[in-house]
């Protein structure tokens, strides 16, 4: 199992925290609004992370929510950067 915590406010350039930015927040919101995928499983996972709560993912889950967040075409790359800095 590997664990994700993205309770963590968005940085900008300067390296100062994005108020309202929350990783995780973000991160749920963009998966509770996709139309495609495992809704149950992207369900559990946004009110986890919602909540600022750590994932506790096996391999699968893992790889699946990083190429989620590799692959969204919403999310701007500043925050997909720094949530896939988390996967690490």
């Amino acid at each position: 199992m590997k664990k994700v915590n993205l309770d963590f406010l968005i940085k900008d350039l300067d390296g100062k925290d994005i108020i309202g930015a929350h990783a995780g927040k973000t991160l749920a919101n963009n998966l509770i609004g996709q139309s495609k995928g495992d809704a149950l499983k992207y369900w559990g996972w946004a009110i986890k992370l919602n909540q600022k709560e750590e994932l506790e993912l096996d391999d699968s889950d893992y790889s699946t929510l990083k190429d989620f967040v590799k692959s969204n075409e919403i999310l701007p790359v500043i925050t997909k950067a720094q949530i896939l800095k988390a996967f690490e």
